[in-house]
């Protein structure tokens, strides 16, 4: 690509919302994310009807004007306007970005990938500004009683991947299981991505069981539209105690497939270190942020605490013994959680050398290989391009593609948006044939390496 590529310079027509309502973009930002903030407001207002504070009420309802002018912002094409301080560090390069590449921005005119992260954030500084509520997560009643309802699926799978690394571990020598093992992770990482509430709010535990035994089955490997994890694994199996970063996307089921993969390459001796990168501000209704980590390992510790109803006595076991494995892996520093400003910054990951220059050089050019998890995620690597379908992924990276530092880089994708690259033309055209949505409709994904400093293996 082209080294004058800028934010509002792109090689590729961005993503924008068709005026005559023909694209997913539209449908997003007329329909589906006002919904979103809909559902924002309401269960907001719960929440203010539930306080004893008097003063906490009264301002409760002042950012509830807040949000529901935002939302009449979004929904008539106001422009774009810039983001209040709250404290947080990051609003003078958001205030920067946006006047720099978008001055004159409306919400129907601006790329989807800009006015859908500006969204997020300015929520966040809506509740950040506040005196009673800066620390209230929007989001985190919905996240927990998602993963409450899932309890039966989360402790069979937990049971399962429990005596996987058991038999891996019985038998490590030979190689072809601890492929097949690494397959079954990795894809049920993938696949956990298809738990994002912000595209599926009604997630239950019969669903998520079904989920896991397409998984288990091998059924969901036609859906993998563009797959390298035979090449991924080459680069896992040569690791001894090697360092392994995960950016995060979903909490609940998704975040739980994430912690097992880790599991898994820690328990095996291929990574030494895992490094979780996180949000620190509440985004995308279901993202991760570090007290979302914390509470899904305190709940597989005490699983009563969530609820048992349902669970059999082994399975509870085996959650618990994972629960307490994971608390010692996070005392003792072989996990790590981080939440850089970045993630949830303006730029695409393309900048990650220059805007996000201490995420880069500390951090990620650290690690052997960093995980992308996630449909933003993946959107952020490449863009939100209209892409030549057969692009290849690593000429839509950049320069964390070919900075001689560059880890091997993996994106784990459902594919809820329509960008993507690295599809086999003919294999698209049938997809469209088959199905004219299936870029945006969760059911298909992409597991994809850009090899950085492992090139050539």
């Amino acid at each position: 690509m082209s080294s004058d590529f800028t934010p509002s310079n792109t090689p590729f027509k961005p993503l924008t919302a068709a005026r005559d309502g023909s694209n997913f973009t539209y449908e997003s930002l007329h329909n589906r994310v006002p919904h979103i903030l809909t559902d924002v407001i309401n269960d907001f207002y719960a929440s203010i009807e539930s306080s004893t504070s008097a003063a906490a009420i009264s301002e409760g309802k002042a950012l509830t004007g807040q949000l529901s002018q935002l939302k009449h912002e979004m929904v008539t094409d106001k422009p774009l306007t810039p983001l209040e301080d709250d404290n947080i560090g990051d609003i003078d390069t958001w205030n920067h970005w946006l006047s720099l590449y978008f001055p004159t921005a409306t919400w129907y005119t601006t790329p989807f990938l800009t006015w859908e992260t500006y969204l997020y954030r300015r929520i966040a500084t809506i509740f950040k500004r506040s005196e009673h509520w800066s620390d209230h997560d929007f989001f985190a009643k919905k996240k927990e009683a998602t993963f409450k309802a899932s309890m039966v699926a989360v402790a069979k799978l937990c049971s399962r991947v429990d005596a996987l690394t058991r038999d891996s571990l019985a038998d490590s020598e030979n190689k072809t299981k601890m492929h097949l093992a690494f397959v079954e992770m990795l894809q049920a990482s993938l696949w956990g991505n298809q738990t994002d509430l912000s595209m599926f709010p009604d997630l239950n535990s019969e669903a998520l069981e079904e989920m896991q035994a397409r998984i288990s089955s091998g059924e969901n490997n036609s859906k993998i539209v563009a797959n390298d994890t035979d090449r991924i694994w080459k680069i896992v199996s040569q690791l001894q105690g090697g360092r392994v970063d995960i950016v995060l996307d979903n909490s609940g089921f998704e975040l739980l497939q994430d912690v097992l993969l880790a599991h898994w390459l820690v328990s095996l001796g291929y990574a030494q270190k895992v490094v979780f990168h996180s949000k620190r501000i509440p985004w995308y209704v279901s993202d991760v942020t570090n007290e979302d980590f914390f509470w899904l390992v305190r709940a597989a510790q005490t699983p009563s605490l969530i609820g048992t109803k349902g669970i059999s006595a082994e399975d509870e076991a085996a959650l618990a013994g994972l629960g307490n494995q994971w608390s010692q892996f996070l005392a003792n520093g072989t996990w790590e959680l981080k939440d850089e400003l970045f993630w949830t910054g303006p730029y695409g990951f393309r900048y990650l050398p220059t805007e996000g220059k201490d995420v880069w050089d500390n951090e990620l050019t650290k690690a052997d290989l960093v995980i992308f998890k996630g449909d933003l995620n993946y959107r952020k690597l490449i863009y939100d391009l209209e892409w030549p379908i057969s692009t290849p992924f690593v000429d839509a990276l950049g320069a964390i593609a070919t900075d001689p530092r560059a880890p091997a880089i993996v994106a784990l994708r459902t594919s809820k948006c329509d960008t993507i690259t690295g599809v086999d033309p003919d294999r698209a055209n049938e997809l469209f044939a088959k199905q004219e949505d299936w870029m945006y409709s969760g059911q298909y994904g992409v597991i994809q390496l850009s090899p950085g400093r492992w090139q050539g293996i």
